[in-house]
């Protein structure tokens, strides 16, 4: 079963939404800074969080079902996909911060 075209314009809306506003994950991120390394990867991995964990709830209250496998599948694609554009939103409010 693949994702709706409904479904599937919610995720990259998701997405979109989400690189509007990358200084709050930049943020969380710079407060890790202590145990990590790279809070560009750190912000990174908070925004893939917050994508795979909204899209779930979305998908669950909509769908009254958790996501099949063939689904998943397709959302990672999907992030896969759109990670160079979150990383470089990362980038830029990174950038704007110093």
């Amino acid at each position: 079963m693949a994702l709706t075209v409904e479904l599937r314009n919610t995720l990259h809306t998701l997405i979109g939404d989400l690189m509007n506003k990358p200084t709050s994950m930049q943020r969380l991120a710079n407060e890790l800074r202590p145990v990590t390394r790279d809070s560009t990867e750190v912000a990174f991995g908070i925004f893939v969080g917050y994508v795979t964990g909204g899209f779930a709830e979305i998908f669950f209250k909509s769908q009254n079902r958790s996501m099949t496998e063939s689904e998943v599948i397709e959302v990672k694609a999907i992030i896969l996909q759109r990670a160079l554009e979150m990383k470089k939103a990362i980038a830029h409010a990174r950038a704007q911060e110093m």
